[in-house]
């Protein structure tokens, strides 16, 4: 096919600039409740020359599933009050108007269609005045405004339109271009032309299969406008599976759900995995679905392996959604379905192997497999499981290269679609996060989403990855993260407790952090099966079966360790934890462990050794790229500073200023770490010698709430009684 058939609609590589632009376009449409998708700012920002103004009045224009990315945008995005401003005032002859229609129609950008379609030579062109509107350079055009043709084609006349599609179709006819021919004759026509229907098939197939599923989907929804009996189902299914490709399950439901209950029956096996992909992630779990009414009938190899794909496709929906018992029932019929089509084991491995990876709940198969999803994408994961993230690393990048065009035994037809593609860079960036690349993984996912639509893949991950990612580095999320999140298909849901509790940590109020998790236990610790950053150091100690490395295990075994330090072994155990600490690989998980360990020395008054761990810590989160855990590290430390000076001049003092300041300050300082706020006040007065009724009246709390505050503040602090405490405040006042 030719260029513009695969230009404006298709997706393009985004500079670090261009992110910006949509970034900020993003987050002004949020502003305007207007949330969409990040990859649908980009597309619309290159199909409106970037201007934010233009972006913001046509996403407005457009359907909430439009915006979201659920639905595909129209081929002729709406005309908009910026656009009309813009170009109302030209003036141009009637020639001139069509000429620029031709040229808005074009399928290509080769000159010599627009020259041969309008009967115009190149000195007409150069010398009129619509060199102010298109660019010609070595034989090629473009319009200076790529807004234009937008203005251009509702502008015209139903006439007009006709018009120069027929005389497109002739200047292409002559050219051989058969596929070209049908289609400006298909848009040209004022009836229904069935006999044009095959060739726009064929073309929708190819675009389909070459990675181009916005083109496809309208090139078939075209032919599915002309055609009658079992091409119109054929059309259909390649709308549908089009639609799917490129994230769009509105319409993927809609196109592939017409086929049943009385399409064709090969056209509906070839339906059922897509259409249960969309439903799936429309209404959050798997459509129940009674094999026997889906089962083939007969000894068809190819109808088979459709049923194969889709009970595999099946499983892994079930296994991302924690659904186990559908899972399995999946599997067997897995099994079957792959014996009687004679595919050799090859869907059943693969989806064998992802169920497992999901929820090791079922046996650890990995075969050699092919394709980006099967070879690349599963087998990444698994060696990066087994502490080999780099070799993961490098079949990512050899499956989302595409230099070798492979069958996936999985996902054959989708190889090279945008919704394989947002499960590849979705893996990527979580195995960068695994690996400790905070700031590597959030840029990575970042120059995904403004491509493709990464809130599908595994329930959703991607938007909860962005938003964890976002409050490592920024401290809070940012506007393409929470376009990501507002925009997610309404099954998928992100936890927004975790990322409350992050945000407020990090920020120094672990009152409210502690408080966020908490809710978030009670709710049941929900999670997606694959490991994101989350939140340990405050709240409820979990126990946690997530799927990631054994390292990022032990480095959470680490953390709940240190909180749960008794006092007694305290500094042995330290030690211990210290040593295991070292062999981390993670530049990131090991900060972690250093700043808590940081914590713990400074509770327990050796302010030297707390300094020493906490700057480690802040060393590595820098590394890792996570500058908000860094700079809370640098906030901590500065207080610190700030004690130890005021200590140091207090020294030095004449005796009577020395009894008008506060010797437990310190204590109050570096208890603030682990304590939230009516905890501390709580400590401070215990250590101060009040009873739990003087700390009640004074806190206007019962005593019984009095009770419940000292009982946790024991336990953080790993002290038993109140005289404890007062020895541990005195001890780490004099140490800092």
């Amino acid at each position: 096919m030719s260029t513009v058939w695969h230009g404006d609609l298709r997706l393009r590589p985004t500079a670090v600039d261009e992110r910006d632009l949509i970034s900020e376009i993003t987050r002004d449409l949020l502003e305007r409740g207007l949330a969409t998708a990040p990859h649908v700012v980009a597309k619309l920002s290159r199909r409106l020359n970037g201007d934010a103004q233009t972006v913001c009045e046509v996403a407005a224009a457009l359907t909430s599933a439009q915006r979201s990315g659920y639905r595909m945008l129209p081929l002729s995005l709406p005309l908009v009050l910026s656009i009309s401003a813009q170009f109302d005032p030209i003036r141009l002859s009637a020639e001139e108007f069509f000429v620029l229609l031709l040229a808005a129609l074009c399928t290509d950008d080769h000159l010599d269609t627009l020259l041969g379609a309008s009967e115009h030579r190149v000195d007409d062109l150069i010398a009129g005045g619509l060199v102010a509107h298109l660019n010609i350079v070595h034989g090629r055009f473009a319009f200076v405004d790529v807004r234009m043709p937008i203005w251009l084609r509702h502008t015209a006349t139903a006439s007009e339109r006709s018009r120069a599609h027929t005389l497109l179709a002739v200047v292409r006819n002559a050219r051989g271009d058969q596929i070209a021919v049908q289609w400006h004759t298909a848009r040209g026509a004022v009836q229904r032309l069935p006999h044009i229907v095959p060739a726009l098939i064929s073309a929708a197939r190819e675009l389909a299969e070459g990675g181009h599923p916005d083109w496809a989907f309208v090139v078939a929804a075209e032919a599915a406008d002309h055609a009658i009996g079992a091409d119109r189902d054929e059309a259909r299914l390649i709308a549908g599976v089009a639609a799917i490709g490129a994230g769009c399950v509105e319409d993927a439901a809609d196109w592939l759900g017409s086929l049943f209950p009385n399409g064709a029956v090969e056209h509906r096996a070839q339906a059922l995995a897509s259409l249960l992909i969309a439903e799936t992630a429309l209404q959050g779990v798997v459509p129940i679905l009674d094999p026997t009414h889906h089962r083939p009938r007969i000894a068809d190899a190819a109808r088979w392996q459709a049923w194969a794909r889709t009970a595999g496709l099946s499983s892994v929906l079930c296994a991302e959604r924690g659904a186990t018992s559908s899972m399995r029932a999946w599997l067997i019929e897995l099994r079957d379905a792959d014996l009687r089509s004679g595919a050799d084991g090859v869907i059943r491995d693969s989806a064998l192997a992802l169920c497992s990876t999901l929820t090791r709940d079922v046996e650890t198969i990995l075969s050699p497999s092919e394709g980006p999803f099967s070879g690349g994408m599963i087998g990444a994961l698994h060696a990066a499981l087994d502490g080999d993230i780099e070799s993961g690393l490098q079949l990512l990048s050899r499956a989302q290269t595409g230099r070798i065009r492979e069958t996936d035994p999985m996902v054959a037809g989708f190889e090279y679609s945008p919704i394989v593609d947002a499960y590849l860079a979705v893996t990527e960036a979580l195995l960068h996060f695994w690996r400790g690349d905070v700031a590597t993984a959030r840029d990575r996912l970042i120059a995904a989403a403004v491509d493709l639509p990464i809130g599908i893949p595994f329930a959703g991950l991607g938007a909860t990855l962005a938003q964890r990612l976002d409050i490592a580095v920024l401290g809070t999320t940012g506007p393409l993260a929470q376009s990501l999140v507002q925009t997610l298909p309404g099954g998928s849901r992100v936890d927004r407790l975790v990322d409350n509790g992050l945000e407020a940590y990090l920020a120094g109020n672990s009152e409210r952090a502690a408080m966020e998790m908490t809710l978030w236990h009670d709710r049941g610790a929900p999670q997606h099966p694959f490991a994101v950053p989350g939140l340990d150091e405050v709240g409820p100690v979990i126990e946690r079966v997530c799927v990631e490395p054994r390292a990022l295990s032990e480095a959470r075994g680490l953390r709940r360790r240190i909180r749960s330090l008794p006092e007694t072994s305290w500094r042995r155990e330290c030690a211990d934890v210290a040593d295991a600490a070292r062999k981390l690989r993670s530049p990131f998980a090991r900060g972690r462990v250093e700043a808590m360990l940081g914590s713990a020395h400074l509770i327990r008054g050796d302010a030297r050794a707390g300094r020493r761990f906490l700057r480690a810590a802040r060393s590595l989160f820098d590394d890792a790229g996570a500058a908000a855990w860094r700079d809370a590290v640098d906030v901590r430390l500065a207080r610190l500073h700030t004690q130890i000076e005021a200590n140091a001049q207090i020294a030095t003092m004449p005796i009577a200023i020395i009894h008008d300041v506060d010797p437990l300050e310190a204590s109050r300082t570096v208890w603030a770490a682990v304590l939230t706020e009516r905890e501390l006040e709580v400590a401070m007065r215990v250590v101060e010698g009040s009873s739990n009724h003087e700390i009640a009246v004074e806190l206007e709390v019962s005593v019984r709430t009095v009770e419940v505050h000292t009982g946790r503040i024991f336990k953080k602090l790993g002290v038993r009684k109140r005289v404890e405490l007062a020895v541990l405040a005195h001890r780490t006042g004099r140490h800092t």
